[in-house]
């Protein structure tokens, strides 16, 4: 009897239970079982992220990398590749108002998140050439699918100053500064008596700077040198042996141009000597105190030089030289020598030649240098070349200066012409 009771009292409290404390345990247990579904779902994902080191390459196109990843800078090879274009782009743009300072470090700086600002290679440009030379480099890079950052400034003076950043994706391609200069300064240094020996023309190839040489036909290394220096990318004359007023002490070559030849003659013996020196682009005189002074005699040269495409330059022996006249009356390009580098072959001497240089390169904005291959003359070029980019003169090829539009309004001063190492 008392068992019936107690089990009829237990039937009456589950009777009794509420409701919706049946409904609240079924929620609870349902949203347990979807919360573990979730936790193993991202634990097999995290699986999968950490066996693909590599997953974050499939990240969208242009899209910021993690907060905690660094911005990449391109492989060497690709960053001197747009830097070459980017180059040509501000070469085409500007032709002869721009200059792009040092190629070497233009395509080799080091990542720009190194702040050292003076690492960032310099484009110097005219006032005419400035807007259509950053114009140049913007259309490059956008035709590269570059991205470029640039910032103008101006200069208490109102000269402009540009800083570019360019980038591909979220990758650093390269920093270049565009500096707007009142005029550009240029300077050749030819270096003439090439093609004697191998030693010297080893020791000058080492000097990193474009120096043109000027070599001696019908030597035993006059192929030779012209062809290693062609290799060096060095501009190659040839040093045109011409007859000297009588004394003169020099050395001696042949296919010597002499006072009184016919045109005839003067054509068969220049081609002669162009054939034994290979890669040439332009001419300059050896020795010729008495050849330049001759007029006829210059207006066959020159027309043999003009059938040929080359330039001359008058190595100026003596103050009577006509060279220089009869080769603009000939259409041939032309320039002359403001200086000897070496009459003195001594360091010091030639350090003060090169001084000279570089003050009327200033005064006239383009200037040509002649030299000779001796030690002190390589070690003065080792010595003071690096002034002239410091100073913003441009060391180019004869070739490029001879056929600078400033340079068609020079002429050379009626009485300046010096010896050189004693050889007229």
């Amino acid at each position: 009897m008392a068992a019936r009771r107690r089990s009829s009292r237990r039937k009456s409290r589950k009777k009794l239970q509420p409701r919706w404390l049946l409904a609240a345990s079924a929620s609870l247990l349902f949203l347990l079982i979807i919360v573990g579904l979730f936790r193993e779902s991202g634990c097999r994902r995290g699986s999968q992220t950490a066996r693909k080191p590599g997953a974050e390459k499939g990240r969208p196109r242009g899209t910021a990398p993690p907060p905690n990843q660094s911005v990449a800078v391109l492989a060497p090879a690709e960053r001197q590749g747009i830097a070459r274009r980017l180059k040509q782009a501000a070469d085409g743009a500007g032709g002869a108002g721009v200059w792009v300072k040092d190629l070497s470090r233009f395509s080799s700086a080091p990542p720009i998140t190194e702040p050292d600002s003076a690492k960032v290679p310099e484009i110097l440009a005219i006032p005419a050439r400035f807007d259509s030379v950053l114009s140049g480099i913007k259309r490059a890079a956008h035709a590269q699918s570059l991205v470029t950052d640039i910032k103008v400034e101006h200069s208490p003076g109102g000269l402009r100053l540009a800083e570019i950043q360019v980038t591909k994706g979220n990758q650093t391609a390269g920093k270049w500064r565009l500096r707007e200069v009142p005029r550009l300064f240029r300077a050749a240094i030819v270096i003439d008596d090439l093609g004697q020996n191998r030693k010297t023309t080893d020791q000058l190839l080492e000097v990193p700077y474009p120096i043109t040489f000027s070599i001696l036909p019908h030597l035993q290394y006059s192929r030779e040198t012209a062809q290693e220096a062609h290799r060096a990318g060095h501009e190659v004359m040839l040093h045109l042996p011409m007859e000297a007023e009588a004394g003169a002490s020099a050395i001696q070559a042949d296919g010597i141009i002499r006072v009184g030849m016919p045109e005839r003659q003067v054509e068969q013996l220049l081609k002669a000597d162009l054939a034994s020196v290979a890669y040439v682009r332009g001419v300059n005189n050896h020795q010729g105190s008495r050849a330049t002074t001759d007029p006829r005699l210059m207006l066959a040269v020159m027309r043999t030089l003009a059938q040929h495409h080359l330039f001359f330059v008058d190595s100026r022996t003596t103050v009577d030289t006509v060279a220089f006249d009869e080769a603009r009356r000939a259409g041939v390009p032309t320039f002359f020598r403001s200086v000897f580098l070496d009459d003195k072959a001594d360091v010091s001497y030639t350090l003060g030649q090169l001084e000279q240089l570089r003050r009327v390169v200033k005064q006239r904005g383009a200037a040509l240098a002649i030299g000779h291959p001796h030690p002190s003359t390589i070690i003065a070029l080792r010595r003071y070349l690096p002034q002239f980019e410091r100073d913003d003169i441009q060391l180019v090829p004869a070739s490029e200066l001879v056929r600078l539009p400033e340079v068609a309004r020079l002429t050379p001063p009626r009485r300046m012409a010096q010896t050189s190492g004693g050889s007229k």
